[in-house]
């Protein structure tokens, strides 16, 4: 008969709009490579291999604007070093893409165009190359967005992961509704997606505090009328 010692479950916290200006406002000095990454990371909520792994031919133009599709990762296995296979749920999904992601993309590549020009060689079909044209190792962006957090100084336990969070996040307390952004992320389980990525913002909590307030006090009077209270009691008397 042991008592065992409860599991204590860590919380994830969520960057809040302000903290995520001030990355955004960073990230424009980054190079660019960087700086797409981690705007993907928070725009579409892939994971890094999924990322990593990205191809110019992934784009497709629909009528209804651009659209990607994930159909691969690019990881880091202990003992066998860089693999690309399928995504972790072994399916591929599809993204659209705003307008304004597109025009980033867009200029993106034309740099990319660019420097391989001046190396006298063809683009490569990657998205996430070096300026030799050589695919960065998935590490490596996990590192320097470590070193940006702290440059910034965001709290210690945000990690790269923490983007593909504030996305699902951002999108369900935006309204979408569950199965849409489970299909987005790659999850089947809308449960597991809720109790994994869901997270409670500073400001939905604050939001829930002034909407209990107008429920009990629709007129927005005072909690407790003590004037009239007193007054009563005095009458009773």
């Amino acid at each position: 008969m042991l008592d065992l010692p409860m599991p204590q479950r860590t919380v994830q916290r969520i960057p809040t709009q302000r903290e995520i200006q001030k990355l955004l406002d960073t990230l424009a000095l980054e190079p660019r490579h960087y700086r797409l990454f981690y705007l993907l990371s928070m725009y579409i909520g892939c994971r890094r291999g999924e990322l990593c792994a990205l191809k110019w031919s992934d784009f497709s133009t629909t009528e209804n604007g651009l659209l990607l599709t994930i159909s691969r990762s690019r990881s880091n296995v202990p003992g066998k070093g860089i693999v690309e296979g399928t995504p972790k749920n072994g399916k591929s999904r599809e993204i659209y893409i705003s307008p304004e992601l597109h025009g980033v993309i867009l200029s993106y590549r034309r740099r990319k165009q660019m420097e391989a020009k001046q190396r006298h060689d063809t683009l490569s079909p990657y998205l996430f190359v070096d300026e030799r044209g050589q695919l960065i190792h998935p590490d490596t962006f996990t590192k320097r967005l470590r070193k940006i957090y702290e440059s910034i100084n965001f709290p210690k336990e945000y990690h790269l992961h923490t983007l593909r969070h504030y996305y699902v996040t951002s999108l369900l307390h935006c309204g979408v509704d569950k199965q849409t952004v489970a299909d987005l992320v790659g999850h089947a389980d809308t449960g597991f997606l809720e109790r994994t990525y869901c997270h409670p913002q500073s400001e939905q909590k604050v939001q829930a505090a002034s909407s209990m307030l107008t429920m009990l006090r629709p007129d927005g009077g005072q909690l407790f009328n003590l004037t009239a209270a007193c007054a009563k009691r005095q009458k009773s008397a």
